[in-house]
């Protein structure tokens, strides 16, 4: 955890002695809480009903606390912003109070802080979901997926960091649970975000980024989705339920790390929020049409079944609403091979290495890549057709070959490693001051998406020689589709032209490359020294 607390005796009881009237005060917080969960949060009250029932009321205490304080904001009963930010301020002035001294007039508040202080939660958790709900006062929509994590994070990940005391996960595990207990809340509540977009225009609020907004061309006001499938809303909807989709696979990674007890919980929970991305899916995406809902008897049905499951966990993971068959953690639909990355810092500096499949989603971390443009005897460049099925940027044309250097490895022979995997072509040696293999833009770099994910590279771009004139027939199937030789005029207007299918990085680079001369045969290599840092050692440099 973040913040330092005083650890509680595990299997000790949250929670300690007050007075009678105070006791009758707590009893009464504890009841409402529980029923504020059963109303309200419903997808929490089965799961925690799963729970031992000293554990069970920790859970309730902190959902009667959060729900409280988000219908101060939500449902402010003709107050304006200045007098709901005044009794959110008391709220919390209280909350915090009551975590000091054990007692309180506020009977759900009593609870909440009654278990926070017997649990271990620290009060700066409570703090910063404070401060996001004052924020919703004030902000009423966000630029970016980086703007709204802010907001979530004291919204919705802040929430899994306070459970964490009260489901008591292996201390060993403390390492994993904390980023998994933070994924749950931010997958939970972009959730809601998705299935209310509705309620939350009426309420003045945009929760979708604009960024992607924007992307795909969506105007909220008008309230409805396209009566196409491709069309604009149903291509931004697909892209958020799959960036959901990943908030929950991240969670269930932490799962293993609980008692059994809180791992039948958590697994309902995370089970049957899951399905409202099934749901949303089941009417094609329009949450416009009405609201996406679990029935109550699936809900018993689901936590049912986690209950009698030894292994929740393997339930959880065999969930098809959030690992639909080939998507599953390791090498997943569409890539052909899960070679580890390396990521990036800003500065191009080497932070760490990943599975390719893994890093490759909604919110993709900078890493290292490079694009290579094979060149023919006469000039001419190889362009390529992404094969169909791959999970990035399928069945577009592009630059000859595309790749990742694994970590440790030269530049020069990963790419030649990827024009040897994907189009069965060899790169010679060339010959002294004409190498068969350059860096020709050594400082490129791009982000670009798709309704499935974003790609976000540090992408050197090298030129490669090779003897042959005809057309690569040892095509892989499973990278590309389709290669042709095309004049490097063509390719250039194709670049310069909107309505082309080129890739947004083949786009930028050619335009880019374009300015270093009309034969890409001569054109000259770049600085070395431009290069990302990750790339210092191991790399030819030449004079």
């Amino acid at each position: 955890m973040s913040t330092t607390t005083t650890p509680r005796r595990r299997g000790a009881s949250c929670g300690a002695g007050q007075d009678p009237a105070q006791a009758a005060l707590l009893a009464e917080g504890y009841r409402t809480a529980a029923r504020l969960t059963r109303a309200h949060g419903t997808t929490y009250y089965w799961g925690a009903r799963l729970l031992p029932r000293e554990q069970r009321r920790h859970v309730f205490a902190v959902y009667g606390l959060a729900r409280t304080a988000d219908d101060l904001v939500d449902e402010p009963g003709g107050r304006g912003p200045d007098a709901v930010a005044a009794a959110l301020h008391a709220l919390e002035r209280e909350h915090r109070e009551a975590m000091g001294s054990g007692r309180s007039s506020d009977p759900v508040v009593l609870a909440s802080a009654t278990s926070a202080r017997g649990c271990g939660i620290p009060e700066a958790h409570f703090a910063r979901f404070f401060a996001a709900m004052r924020q919703d006062l004030t902000t009423t929509s966000y630029a970016t997926w980086a703007d709204l994590l802010g907001y979530m994070d004291g919204s919705a990940a802040v929430i899994g960091e306070m459970m964490l005391p009260v489901l008591e996960p292996d201390p060993r595990s403390r390492a994993a649970s904390t980023p998994a207990a933070r994924a749950l809340g931010l997958a939970f509540q972009l959730t809601n975000f998705l299935r209310d977009v509705g309620e939350d225009l009426d309420r003045g609020r945009v929760y979708l980024p604009r960024e992607d907004l924007d992307h795909f061309g969506v105007d909220l006001s008008q309230r409805s989705a396209d009566e196409s499938w491709q069309g604009p809303w149903r291509a931004l909807m697909r892209f958020e339920v799959e960036r959901n989709r990943r908030l929950y696979r991240e969670a269930d990674a932490g799962l293993a790390a609980l008692p059994l007890g809180a791992r039948r919980c958590v697994t309902a929970a995370r089970v049957l929020y899951a399905r409202i991305l099934e749901r949303i899916e089941a009417q094609d995406l329009d949450v416009f049409a009405g609201r996406a809902r679990v029935a109550r008897r699936h809900k018993a049905g689901v936590a049912a079944r986690v209950l009698r499951s030894p292994s929740p966990e393997a339930y959880a993971l065999a969930d098809g609403a959030v690992h639909p068959v080939g998507s599953a953690i390791g090498a997943g639909e569409g890539w052909p091979d899960d070679d580890h990355v390396v990521l990036l810092d800003a500065a191009g500096r080497a932070v760490g290495e990943a599975p390719k499949s893994q890093v490759h989603h909604d919110d993709t971390p900078l890493h290292l890549a490079f694009s290579c443009y094979v060149v023919d005897p006469r000039g001419r460049v190889l362009v390529t057709t992404r094969a169909h099925g791959k999970a990035s940027f399928p069945g577009v044309v592009t630059n000859s070959a595309c790749g990742h250097p694994r970590p440790g490895e030269p530049l020069e022979e990963a790419v030649r490693r990827r024009v040897r995997h994907e189009l069965g072509l060899e790169i010679g040696l060339g010959s002294p001051g004409s190498p068969a293999l350059r860096v020709v833009l050594p400082d490129y770099g791009y982000r670009a998406r798709t309704d499935r994910l974003v790609e976000h590279e540090r992408c050197p771009v090298l030129v490669a020689s090779v003897d042959r004139v005809d057309p690569p027939t040892a095509l892989h199937p499973g990278e590309v589709a389709d290669a042709q030789w095309w004049e490097w005029p063509r390719l250039v207007a194709a670049a310069a032209d909107p309505a082309t299918g080129l890739s947004p990085w083949c786009r930028e680079q050619v335009a880019l490359l374009a300015r270093l001369g009309d034969d890409p045969r001569r054109w000259p290599e770049g600085n070395p020294r431009l290069l990302p840092a990750a790339l210092d050692v191991g790399v030819p440099h030449r004079a």
